[in-house]
């Protein structure tokens, strides 16, 4: 993730307690950026103020560490990099985009969950893959993670659906489901393509999370290992929702203009819908 100048000095504006109008973040690729911190709970909802909505910071840690794990780790120092260009001032600066910053991985591993009693291999040592209640697991070691041949991986996009995802038990009633958190680097993928483990991917029925589901595991993964989980009922749903503006929202992403969705039959049913409700539907609907 590049972030840019003006972004960056207006994170820091938010940690050091502003509330900034939202219209502030006015270009594309800061609005953007803006989605994925707010997605990923780095940054919180906006808050409605008269005809406006104000962005802040709940909480600075969290923040911090969010953009550490994004190549960041001092961001005054960064602004300062971008400023000046001055690398031996600002030494603490990580480069991140493709001209100035080089990526690197601050975490090699992935986050799991379940709320079965699943077990697994982790260096011939078998371990619980049921986390305690609080908490999650995560695998660093991923090359020597070995688990039961029987065990579908549920990819989850939203960090809070990760959290609380026993409220979606009901979905996966007949497999045995591993969730798995999207996270910023390859590792879960290279895992993926060393397991024969069936893949199901579980995210909004929106085109923006089709788009995903296609170029970050589609692509990557054997075809026949890999799905988009679709429930029953989903028709029902998209005329209960009214999420009308997020569909408009997505018809202007550069990755959804003129892309060919009609390759991946497996979507075609959800992208029927989409295109037909001119709706999206997130998951916390499924909720039961």
């Amino acid at each position: 993730m590049e972030i840019t100048l003006t972004f960056a000095k207006l994170l820091l504006r938010l940690i050091n307690g502003e509330q900034i109008p939202i219209g502030q973040f006015n270009s594309e690729v800061n609005k953007n950026l803006l989605n994925n911190f707010i997605a990923d709970f780095a940054l919180s909802s906006p808050k409605p103020k008269g005809k406006t909505k104000l962005i802040y910071c709940s909480n600075e840690t969290d923040l911090r560490n969010y953009l550490f794990s994004k190549g960041v780790p001092h961001l005054e120092n960064y602004i300062e990099y971008l400023e000046t260009g001055n690398y031996s001032r600002a030494e603490n600066a990580i480069f991140a985009s493709d001209t100035k910053i080089k990526n690197f991985r601050v975490f090699e591993g992935f986050f799991v969950n379940t709320y079965l009693d699943l077990f697994s291999a982790l260096n011939n040592q078998k371990i619980s893959l049921k986390p305690v209640a609080g908490s999650w697991i995560y695998i660093v070691d991923y090359k020597n993670f070995k688990i039961e041949k029987d065990i579908t991986i549920v990819g989850v996009e939203n960090t809070e659906n990760f959290k609380f995802i026993e409220k979606y038990k009901h979905l996966f009633a007949d497999i045995k489901p591993l969730f798995l958190l999207r996270y910023d680097n390859n590792t879960y993928i290279d895992w993926l393509k060393s397991i024969p483990n069936d893949y199901l991917h579980f995210g909004d029925f929106d085109l923006s999370a089709l788009i995903i589901y296609i170029t970050e595991f589609k692509n990557k993964l054997p075809e026949k290992q890999c799905n988009f989980f679709v429930p029953k009922n989903l028709e029902e749903y998209f005329r209960q929702t009214n999420n009308y503006k997020d569909y408009d929202k997505q018809l202007n992403d550069e990755r959804i203009k003129n892309f060919n969705f009609t390759q991946y039959p497996e979507i075609m049913a959800v992208v029927d819908l989409i295109l037909k409700y001119k709706k999206i539907v997130s998951q916390e609907i499924l909720i039961k």
